[in-house]
């Protein structure tokens, strides 16, 4: 089997040959490639290039196309910082107040350049790699954390425990979901082989399950609905502990769960078993990047153990993978996989 085969054949819930790695890695793809930040997100022909040289080094099956969590939020009038690098951050909010809402208009998403730059990327990776190794198209943030960025954190916190601001915040979630929407059609035209997003701040860390069922949950189910009427599975990453709300995130219809390393790996197993693909988890810092490379592999191993009676897994970082990550962590984790 290649990538692409061994990750469709775990999406659809029979064992590969092998336990599948896709890697959430651009910024040490970037680092290797011997190009900045900037010109990564500037340029979708360095992109592609940084990419592809990263498959060939380490031999992983899946690549997950992102470049920074603000591109939408530029997309849609959000401050947004560039540093020249790192990725980009959102350095202000798009309302002062949530009564701004309603003056809101839609999101030319196709019309924002760094947009695309993700779309050509991916674009790109099909004429050269898109029979051997499996594309996903990362569509930056789900509607609650684009929603909250377009607001402003804090503000946007306190608003969802206001229930005189429901209706506004509801219709803020509506905005940033067609938002998110728009660029999974995109996505899906460029040529991905999966969509996915970010919810970054939706998980259970931040906010808690009843407000993550109210305000993230039904949008994140919606963003699922969009992925398969457009052909295409769908993964849905949260940062943080997501214990507590594993059986919602399962029934977002999430084709897979991209899960961060502070949720059990153990518990996720039982609330995904037979339905949902596992992505992660290992600690992308203090085991991936600062760890040894038999440390790294000592994890894979332990963690590929917890899934040895599902053919639902797939190995990666819990989040993004320091760019000065030692190679020899990354060939660890391969090594784990193919054990």
């Amino acid at each position: 089997m290649n990538g692409l085969q061994r990750i469709k054949t775990v999406l659809a819930g029979e064992w590969p040959d092998r336990r599948p790695v896709m890697l959430h890695n651009f910024m040490m793809a970037a680092r290797e490639g011997g190009i900045s930040m900037h010109t990564f997100r500037t340029s979708p022909e360095a992109l592609a290039k940084a990419f592809i040289q990263s498959v060939e080094k380490y031999g992983y099956d899946g690549i997950m196309m992102d470049v920074d969590t603000a591109t939408l939020a530029d997309a849609a009038g959000v401050p947004v910082a560039y540093p020249e690098d790192e990725p980009a951050i959102v350095r202000g909010r798009r309302l002062a107040s949530l009564a701004e809402v309603a003056d809101l208009e839609p999101v030319n998403v196709a019309g924002c350049e760094r947009v695309q730059v993700w779309l050509e990327g991916v674009r790109l990776l099909r004429q050269v790699i898109g029979d051997e190794i499996y594309i996903r198209g990362n569509c930056d943030q789900a509607p609650f954390t684009l929603a909250a960025m377009m607001r402003g954190m804090e503000d946007f916190l306190m608003e969802l425990m206001d229930p005189q601001a429901e209706e506004r915040v509801m219709r803020l979630l509506d905005h940033a979901f067609e938002t998110g929407a728009a660029f999974l059609r995109l996505m899906a035209t460029a040529g991905a082989h999966m969509l996915s997003n970010g919810d970054s701040t939706g998980g259970a860390s931040l906010i808690s399950p009843r407000l993550h069922r109210r305000f993230a949950h039904p949008y994140e189910k919606r963003m699922a609905e969009v992925a398969h009427e457009l052909g295409l599975p769908w993964a849905l990453h949260v940062c943080g502990n997501a214990n507590p709300i594993l059986a919602d995130l399962v029934g977002t219809g999430a084709d897979a769960l991209d899960l961060d390393y502070k949720t059990d790996a153990r518990k996720a197993h039982d609330a995904l078993a037979g339905r949902t693909v596992f992505i992660g988890n290992l600690d992308p810092s203090n085991v991936v990047a600062r760890g040894t490379a038999s440390e790294v592999e000592k994890a894979a191993r332990d963690l590929i153990a917890i899934f040895s009676d599902s053919p639902r897994f797939i190995l990666n970082a819990g989040c993004a993978i320091p760019a000065d990550t030692p190679p020899e962590n990354i060939r660890a984790m391969i090594r784990a996989a193919a054990a």
